[in-house]
């Protein structure tokens, strides 16, 4: 009877437990070549701040914190990628005058947060998924590409405690979805005909600069 007792009991403390995950870990800048495009990037406070909480039965609620590390990697992704980056305050359409100087604008989002610890998989490893939406936007406003890309990571049960594991594994999954992102972004059909587009009227403005020094 008193084993029966202390068995519930600890599977009440299990239940009522709350695991906290910050996500730390460097945010390396990745080493790409550089699209020749000015960008402005929107950062929701969604975003900004992303947090996934999700009760797990007989395994308490877990607390997952990305915001400061992913967002902190994106803003050395975006720097990276090309070659100008201002942070906007909205999504296009933009106030009249701000996308002067833009050709367009790139807004990222956590569409999904997913992770797996062993007792789940009967695997040895803690694993994270998360898929981000990178939404792109015409030098008008116009908006031209969306895409969807999945980053994963994982961390061995027996290196860190649960909550340090699942962050560990959480930081690859951001390392992964930007390296994605950095290599495969460019390749978006409506990416290629932006990159065209832009190229095209940067000539031009090049041209109608030159004529009027030889006037």
């Amino acid at each position: 009877m008193m084993k029966l007792i202390l068995f519930m009991a600890f599977g009440l403390v299990l239940t009522g437990c709350t695991t906290n995950v910050t996500v730390e870990g460097s945010v390396p800048t990745p080493l790409v070549k550089k699209i020749p495009a000015s960008v402005g990037v929107y950062y929701a406070d969604s975003f900004k701040s992303f947090q996934h909480e999700e009760s797990i039965e007989q395994r308490g609620t877990w607390k997952v914190d990305l915001g400061d590390q992913n967002l902190s990697f994106f803003r050395n992704l975006f720097q990276a990628m090309f070659t100008s980056v201002k942070e906007v305050g909205e999504e296009p359409p933009l106030a009249k005058g701000q996308m002067n100087k833009l050709d367009g604008v790139i807004v990222p989002r956590i569409v999904k947060y997913g992770f797996l610890t062993p007792d789940i998989s009967g695997l040895n490893f803690y694993s994270a998924s998360i898929e981000y939406q990178i939404t792109v936007y015409d030098h008008s406003g116009k908006r031209i590409s969306t895409w969807n890309v999945v980053g994963y990571g994982k961390s061995e049960a027996g290196m860190f405690g649960r909550d340090d594991a699942l962050g560990d594994a959480t930081m690859q999954a951001i390392r992964d979805g930007g390296a994605r992102i950095a290599i495969e972004l460019a390749d978006q059909p409506g990416v290629k005909q932006w990159l065209a587009s832009n190229e095209e009227r940067q000539n031009q403005s090049d041209e109608d600069a030159g004529a009027h020094r030889e006037e």
